[in-house]
């Protein structure tokens, strides 16, 4: 191929290379960071520099770093309420399942039932151990009659493991480079939306998706809201080196609809809000060989708080019903067991009427949470101060009593929508939302180290979740509401 379009096609096949090559040296997990292991920017990296006005940036996974703090981070979790956000999920590990195969491989490794997904619709799909404690939980994307993306964090270690496991003849790519993930989202993310790309998006259901070409650049925009508010996913494939450009886009147009750029410091704040769980911040994810579980927890805590923790860790290994998913658990298929990972399990637990924990929200009490803060101002020992917001991924679970312990608080954070410290919270399904609880507050397990106080914070059970949901929220007039159930 000659002339110009040659030129171009060869460039595009060098960059294609190029951003695969720099994702396979950035997840050498086993070599020296920073050495021979590089952190990369994100595909929208080169837009966000611009505005990243704290110049920090973030790693969590996939090698991708992340804007920490756009503006200033109460106004960007303010944003996600009133207007828009553009917050970038690129970093989730991206993982291709296809052949002939592909629908029942799925089936084999998801407590959803994957037989009745049609093509251009999104499942929620938990995965779990034998034990039936979650592995993974991600959304699968099924772009094809034997084509799916499933996308989360460790997917690209979990689903081949499970091919090994099964011996099943499917083809799995890992495609973490090839796609940005830019979520888009709040009460005018429609209208945002809308604006940058020329198209309706009303009729576009909850867990749905479309293709459309963007930047001369195939798009996948599907529906999803992961905040609790409708919102929306960018998926842009990103071998054409244009990603950035649609981030720019979309934070230019979204200006005049009062959309802020969401950096990491505020991201996780609306998964509080919305009573999102989420790995690591609010339960240890089942994957690894039990001796291998203290390892794994060890890099999302501080050594010394480590080592002083003397809970028992796989506490922190949950089915789905312990964290609101009992729903997506299907176990039987037209009256047949099916025969999933995990199921034989989740049927014994279900037959004893369910989890001993189910999953709350925690309100602190204001005055507690003011004298905490106030004890930081004393010549005298207090407490580790608390961090606004808890915007980062932390081990830390707290326990929770009501005269004796029924169970542990997580991923608290304070909202400036709410102007509360609220958490999530794992506890006995005997406490009922209104009671009053205390969380531990320093010390060994509660965040502390060895000769720090601990504190009893009190903190109310709330409704959940703590703000309105409107993800599922319809907005076309002629709604079919069976497709509203994903």
């Amino acid at each position: 191929m000659g002339g110009a379009d040659g030129d171009a096609a060869e460039e595009l096949v060098t960059m294609d290379i190029d951003v695969r090559e720099q994702y396979r040296l950035a997840n050498q997990y086993r070599e020296l960071a920073f050495r021979d292991r590089p952190y990369i920017g994100s595909p929208g990296a080169p837009a966000q520099d611009a505005t990243n006005v704290s110049n920090t940036w973030v790693h969590l996974n996939g090698g991708f770093l992340m804007g920490y703090e756009y503006t200033r981070w109460w106004r960007e979790s303010r944003a996600l309420r009133a207007s828009a956000v553009l917050g970038d999920w690129s970093w989730l590990n991206k993982v291709r399942i296809t052949g002939p195969r592909a629908t029942e491989f799925l089936d084999r490794i998801s407590v959803k039932d994957p037989t009745h997904c049609v093509v251009g619709q999104t499942l929620f799909t938990p995965m779990t151990s034998e034990d039936g404690r979650i592995a993974i939980e991600g959304l699968t994307l099924k772009l094809g009659e034997q084509d799916y993306l499933f996308t989360q964090s460790g997917a690209q270690y979990w689903v081949p493991l499970q091919q090994r496991r099964l011996g099943m003849d499917v083809e799995i790519v890992d495609e973490t480079p090839d796609w940005t993930c830019f979520a888009l989202q709040g009460p005018r993310s429609r209208e945002v939306l809308e604006a940058v790309t020329g198209e309706d998006f009303g009729g576009l259901r909850f867990s749905r998706w479309r293709r459309l070409e963007l930047f001369d650049t195939e798009v996948i925009v599907q529906r999803q809201g992961v905040t609790g508010e409708i919102g929306y996913e960018l998926l842009m494939r990103t071998d054409g080196g244009r990603a950035h450009e649609l981030w720019r886009a979309v934070r230019e147009t979204g200006a005049e609809h009062g959309l802020r750029e969401l950096g990491f410091k505020a991201q996780l704040i609306g998964h509080t809000e919305s009573n999102m769980p989420t790995i690591i911040r609010d339960f240890l994810p089942d994957r690894f060989p039990r001796e291998k579980l203290p390892r794994f927890a060890a890099l999302w805590v501080a050594p010394e708080e480590f080592a002083a923790n003397p809970q028992d860790l796989t506490e922190h290994l949950v089915t789905p019903a312990e964290v609101g998913w009992g729903h997506t658990v299907d176990l039987d298929r037209d009256g047949q067991a099916r025969q999933f990972s995990g199921r034989d399990a989740l049927a014994r637990q279900a037959d004893a009427g369910g989890p001993r924990r189910t999953f709350r929200g925690l309100e602190w009490h204001p005055e507690d949470v003011g004298e905490l803060f106030a004890a930081q101002f004393r010549d005298a020992p207090a407490p580790p101060p608390p961090d606004l917001p808890w915007g980062q991924f932390r081990m830390q679970f707290l326990p929770v009593e009501q005269e004796h312990a029924v169970g542990w608080a997580s991923a608290w954070t304070y909202s400036p929508t709410l102007r509360r410290l609220i958490s999530n919270a794992r506890i006995d399904s005997s406490v009922a939302v209104g009671d009053e609880v205390t969380v531990s507050w320093g010390g060994p397990g509660g965040g502390g180290v060895a000769g720090e106080p601990t504190w009893k914070l009190r903190a109310r059970v709330a409704e959940q979740p703590f703000i309105t949901q409107h993800r599922r929220d319809d907005v076309t007039a002629d709604t079919d509401a069976t497709l509203q159930k994903v």
